[in-house]
């Protein structure tokens, strides 16, 4: 006889309703995921659902800040780890920790983006915003770049990070293995790290 799983009391219900809604977001799409699924699949009723979050675009809403929120989460565990603060290292960390630990955060990340609506662009909007508040805190003399690279720094720091996120299935083959095997991850992140630093091409 299969042992049923506890259903989550009422303070636990908003964590497990954005945990199922992440998941099947992910897997089915928003318009394709009903209220009442992501209700089952968390375990609670559908009223809680309607309490804690009011309605389907609300619950995404909290989803999204989940994901893109944990960043913060992310650089104090780097710090914990030795990682030193304010540094390129502690923001590789982080990011690896947020867009690569977790497979379910992946998962959303990747419907979110392709999908292409105002939620993509505004996801993405956000990710911008987010890695040029880096760019500012990482960079010694934020004044060396020029007008033109300034613009389109952000843009190159997400793209090195979400371009395997996006590519996942595909990379998994052509790499023959896990490209978010914590090993793999924390290669390509120092990989990331030093082509940031140093540039590829630079005669030095």
């Amino acid at each position: 006889m299969t042992a049923t799983r506890p259903r989550p009391n009422r303070g636990e219900a908003g964590a497990a309703l954005v945990v199922a809604a992440r998941r099947l977001f992910a897997e089915q799409g928003y318009r394709a995921t009903t209220t009442r699924q992501i209700a089952a699949e968390a375990g609670v009723s559908h009223a809680l659902l309607r309490y804690h979050f009011s309605s389907k675009e609300g619950l995404r809403d909290a989803v999204d800040e989940d994901v893109l929120g944990s960043f913060g989460q992310a650089v104090g565990t780097a710090v914990e780890e030795g990682v030193a603060p304010g540094t390129l290292a502690e923001a590789g960390r982080a990011t690896a920790l947020v867009f690569g630990a977790d497979p379910d955060r992946r998962r959303y990340l990747r419907r979110v983006l392709v999908d292409g609506d105002d939620r993509s662009s505004a996801l993405l909007g956000r990710l911008v915003t987010g890695a040029e508040n880096e760019i500012d805190r990482l960079v010694t003399d934020p004044d060396s770049l020029s007008a033109e690279d300034r613009r389109w720094a952000a843009y190159q720091v997400l793209f090195l990070i979400l371009g395997p996120l996006l590519l996942e299935p595909s990379l998994e083959v052509v790499l023959g293995g896990d490209p978010f095997e914590p090993s793999v991850l924390a290669a390509r992140s120092a990989a990331n790290q030093r082509l940031l630093q140093r540039g590829l091409f630079d005669p030095r």
